[in-house]
């Protein structure tokens, strides 16, 4: 049997479930992310307290929302699913660090003999045109 598909406009009902949602997904985002940060700071605990974090807020996201009903739920789906995502943005670094970790940016190679450096920003502009005209 054919589904209808169709456009309408939201109500009261859908407007509170999605800006419930995002309100959960919002702050279980920031939480996560501020205590991924400040996790370095803690020494020995850093990587326990990462691990319990990126996998415990997804967590209690996931069964307060099965466990629940009403706005509860729709907070908690949205406490979930901003969870998961800083764990999805932040477990390939943790786990592959070679591949997805930052790197020290690499210092510039000085001059070479006969390479003139020239200044950079508006006081540096005549020589730039100098240098490019002849």
């Amino acid at each position: 049997m054919a589904q209808e598909f169709a456009f309408a406009a939201p109500g009261t009902e859908e407007m509170t479930k999605t800006v419930t949602g995002l309100a959960g997904a919002g702050i279980a985002g920031v939480v996560e992310g501020v205590i991924v940060k400040m996790a370095p700071q803690l020494g020995a605990l850093e990587v326990p307290f990462t691990w319990a974090t990126l996998l415990g807020i997804p967590a209690v996201g996931i069964a307060g929302a099965l466990f629940s009903r009403g706005m509860v739920s729709d907070l908690m789906q949205g406490v979930a699913a901003g969870g998961t995502a800083i764990a999805g943005y932040t477990l390939p670094a943790m786990l592959m660090p070679d591949m997805f970790g930052r790197r020290a940016p690499v210092a510039q190679l000085p001059a070479g003999a006969g390479v003139k450096q020239l200044a950079a920003g508006p006081l540096g502009a005549p020589q730039r045109a100098q240098a490019q005209a002849g």
